[in-house]
């Protein structure tokens, strides 16, 4: 499924929109990946976006740019011939910038270099046009869903207890790889993440120094995810994988073991519960903050506060965009006031983290429509059990 010159325009338009809103007339895009959102290729460059021209200057690779490029680009030599195209884009007393993008050394010079404009930040802007995935967005992120339950189906048959996490692991990403996982997720807020977390027994509740929903020891020098730790008869194994295709992911949890543990079921079954009921509230108006609050109530009746989302303390979130991204906005986390809208791609993932026992969760990724929910994943919500 290509991506076209007509969905492209359709985001362009839907970006100018938000821009005429802030009374910008001109955006200087700068970081590859929203310059992919944006044309359709990857760039080292700018992409300026005008009321009535869009052009990207490209400075590496250029020829590949040049075939892929879904707008007008041209070949940018210098940085320091910027202030020119901006110029030939009209007379623009404040232009929009991304600027989250730029190390402090990179903003001065741009600062420095567009002098004589007043610069306002754009990263918002550009966010919120992300938010809204259109019906080709929806699609990848479909098709995401029904690789990663391929490959799960493809690699769960071949793990055996005694076998390393690290191993395990390996078996699951070898299968996504072969059917074109990129081997690194990528992340808004800078989590550095491959395809994702095979963690099992106690080892899961190891925290990491970043939000997540669950952690694992990992490897010397990058904490998270599979170890050196075999896998158990006795022990749950949590599975959060992303699915991938064509730059969009999609997010997903499941619990496996190599025979029933009595101790789990409880756990997963309010996690279920709390998703299911999550499913039913959640529709365009409701504020993304309103999604945590209903899951810790839950857990709450069921007696479970103090271990739910308590990953080296409490989690103020049980949720979060996925898109370009797997952690994009909105935040579903407490205090969140953002208005969740038709057409957003969430994932809820409702976890507890139990001493002696493990993380036991489950997470599904969602597009809201009109009348709430709509699951994307394909594989079984049902507590996997290997042979």
């Amino acid at each position: 499924m290509p991506l076209t010159k007509e969905e492209i325009f359709k985001r362009i338009e839907r970006f100018k929109e938000k821009l005429r809103e802030k009374n910008i007339s001109l955006a200087v895009i700068l970081s590859p990946l929203n310059i992919f959102y944006f044309t359709g290729t990857f760039a080292r460059g700018v992409l300026l976006i005008g009321a009535s021209q869009v052009k990207l200057l490209a400075n590496r690779p250029f020829e590949r740019v040049k075939r892929e490029s879904l707008v007008d680009c041209e070949y940018l030599k210098s940085l320091k011939t910027l202030p020119l195209y901006l110029k030939n884009f009209g007379s623009h007393k404040i232009i929009g910038m991304e600027t989250s993008f730029l190390n402090p050394e990179s903003y001065s010079r741009y600062r420095e270099l567009l002098s004589e404009w007043e610069i306002e930040s754009i990263d918002s802007l550009i966010m919120e046009t992300r938010m809204i995935k259109s019906s080709y967005e929806v699609s990848c992120i479909k098709k995401a869903g029904r690789i990663l339950d391929r490959a799960l189906k493809r690699a769960l048959i071949h793990f055996k207890p005694g076998m390393k996490e690290i191993f395990a692991s390996a078996i699951l990403e070898k299968e996504l790889r072969i059917l074109g996982h990129p081997g690194i997720t990528r992340s808004l807020y800078g989590f550095e993440l491959t395809y994702g977390h095979l963690i099992s027994g106690k080892d899961s509740l190891s925290p990491v120094h970043t939000i997540t929903g669950q952690g694992g020891k990992g490897v010397p020098g990058f904490p998270g995810g599979a170890g050196f730790k075999k896998l158990k008869k006795s022990e749950p194994i949590l599975l959060d994988f992303s699915g991938y295709f064509e730059g969009y992911y999609i997010d997903q949890t499941r619990m496996a073991s190599f025979k029933a543990l009595k101790q789990t079921e409880p756990f997963y079954k309010v996690s279920l519960k709390i998703l299911n009921i999550l499913e039913k509230e959640i529709k365009p108006g409701v504020e993304s903050g309103i999604a945590y609050e209903i899951a810790l109530s839950i857990a709450k009746e069921e007696g479970l506060e103090d271990f739910f989302m308590a990953h080296g303390g409490k989690l103020k979130f049980v949720g979060h965009g996925v898109g370009l991204q797997i952690d994009e906005h909105p935040p579903l986390a407490s205090g969140q006031k953002v208005p969740l809208k038709e057409n957003m791609v969430i994932a809820l993932e409702p976890k507890f983290h139990i001493p002696d026992l493990g993380v036991i969760g489950i997470e599904e990724t969602f597009l809201i429509t009109k009348r709430g929910l709509k699951r994307l994943n394909f594989t079984s919500r049902d507590w996997i059990f290997l042979r």
